[in-house]
């Protein structure tokens, strides 16, 4: 089996090419031969037919000078003789009677005449037909084309006139043009072959070049693209595709690489704290409050590690689509609450005041276990960058505006957020102010969690800020038509 496109390419250019020469080569042959058997049977009939006239104004000038104006068939017979004997006529011409036989003959038939065609000469002299071919083999080296016309006479036919040519010039010309078409034809087949071999092979050369170019392409070396040869042809846009193809791999594994980095740095924050306490503590006898408080850090860090290892599993499990979720109408605005509740201790420790502005009923198809775990990491969020005596503040309305949505927003009154890391919040293990955020307890998850639970439920999850004045995360989620009206609470909806 051949494996090289350009000799696959050029073998289909070869036979599709050799096809064509053979059907153009079969198709001129023919025609041709047509239309020079056409042509000389055209002048053969011409000849024929000044003959058959020829004849018959002889015969109606002997029947003017007649005594009785009516000739005899002997004195006919007589008359054609005479003509031959006074006319130059061409090499085969033959006249016969009504009976088939000949009366009168060119030189060159005397020795061999024209066989008599029974069924030819019926259909002329009934006038069922005016012009009859025959092609005979026996004359010559040659075959001979005769052809057949009565002298017209009125309504009689007192003879017919058999004029004979050799078809010696329509087979030679057609003799030549076959060797002509037999030698041409291999020769061009052979140069366009040739030629397509070379044009492929120039064709394919920028794939070569784009592929020895790939090849050098590693993990380590993804800035690295490709350069065709002209970006407007298909072979351009098939680098282009590629270093598109590329640039996603390259972010992909500084992604990877900075997520590693980032999950290995968190994992082993709290592993080195667990040990250094565990060794602080053997290093001497210490009260039983001192133990305690080692064992306080070692559980709390443990807790943390824990909340790491699972989010990452969670994620990973997230990003391999094994994470189903239920479609089940929610009540939103309970499942806000129940997130609340828990996080209000949580501010009131920090200091931080934890509010409601706005909570309208809401019914939304989703999981209410994922959305309460949304609106927890949104809250979680706002209250580690809310220094105390800030405020935190909820509150969800129904947006009609468009396609109907739930609107479900946290605002806080920390820090904010500088412009140019705003994009990139989303991002995991991604921190403004990695020291601060990890000595606050965040794992660089829970934000990533979040926006991947509003779009897994159809929604979307934006952020904006104002350094100085503190951030606004907002969640839009798509309603459907549940109950009486998208969005409106019945009781047999509710999911608590």
């Amino acid at each position: 089996m051949i494996r090289s496109l350009r000799a696959q390419l050029a073998l289909w250019h070869g036979g599709l090419l050799a096809l064509t020469l053979i059907l153009v080569a079969s198709l001129t042959y023919i025609v041709l031969r047509q239309v020079l058997s056409s042509l000389a049977d055209a002048a053969l009939q011409d000849y024929a037919d000044k003959t058959a006239r020829n004849i018959a104004g002889a015969l109606y000038s002997a029947e003017k000078m007649a005594p009785r104006g009516v000739l005899s068939d002997e004195e006919r017979r007589q008359v054609v003789k005479s003509l031959v004997d006074t006319t130059s006529w061409g090499r085969f011409v033959q006249v016969d009677d009504p009976q088939g036989l000949p009366i009168a003959w060119a030189d060159a038939l005397r020795t061999q005449k024209f066989p008599d065609r029974t069924e030819t000469r019926v259909h002329i002299l009934s006038h069922q037909q005016r012009v009859a071919f025959d092609t005979l083999t026996d004359p010559g080296p040659y075959p001979m084309r005769v052809v057949t016309v009565p002298v017209e006479m009125g309504p009689r036919i007192p003879f017919l006139v058999r004029v004979g040519a050799p078809v010696e010039g329509v087979e030679e010309a057609i003799h030549r043009v076959s060797t002509l078409l037999l030698v041409l034809t291999p020769s061009v087949f052979v140069i366009a072959l040739a030629g397509g071999w070379i044009l492929v092979g120039r064709s394919l050369k920028p794939v070569d070049e784009m592929t020895r170019a790939a090849l050098s392409i590693e993990s380590r070396r993804l800035d690295l693209r490709l350069v065709p040869p002209s970006p407007d042809n298909e072979i351009g846009r098939l680098a282009s595709a590629l270093n598109e193809m590329i640039a996603r791999l390259d972010r992909s594994f500084r992604q990877t690489e900075r997520f590693s980095a980032d999950a290995s740095h968190e994992l082993k924050t709290p592993l080195t704290t667990i040990r250094g306490e565990a060794e602080v503590a053997l290093m001497g006898e210490r009260t039983p409050e001192q133990y305690r408080s080692t064992l306080r850090s070692i559980v709390e860090e443990t807790e943390r590690l824990s909340e790491i290892v699972n989010n990452l599993l969670l994620l990973s499990r997230a990003d391999a689509d094994q994470v189903r979720l239920k479609r089940e109408p929610v009540a939103l605005d309970q499942v806000a609450m129940q997130a609340f509740e828990p996080m209000e201790r949580l501010a009131h420790r920090k200091n931080i005041s934890l509010d409601i502005q706005e909570m309208e009923e809401i019914i939304l198809p989703g999981d209410a276990l994922w959305l309460q775990q949304l609106i927890t990491n949104l809250l979680h969020n706002a209250i580690n960058y809310t220094p105390e005596g800030g405020t935190v503040t909820l509150s969800l309305v129904r947006e009609d505006a468009g396609e109907e949505a739930a609107v479900l927003s946290v605002r806080d009154t920390g820090p904010g957020i500088p412009a140019e890391h705003l994009p990139y919040i989303f991002d995991r293990f991604y921190r403004v102010d990695s020291g601060r955020s990890r000595d606050q307890g965040g794992s660089g998850l829970g934000l990533n969690i979040a926006r991947w639970v509003a779009e897994s439920h159809g929604g979307t999850l934006t952020a904006a800020s104002t350094p100085g004045l503190g951030s606004t995360f907002t969640v839009r989620l798509p309603l459907r038509a549940n109950g009486d009206e998208a969005g409106q609470r019945t009781p047999e909806h509710l999911n608590t």
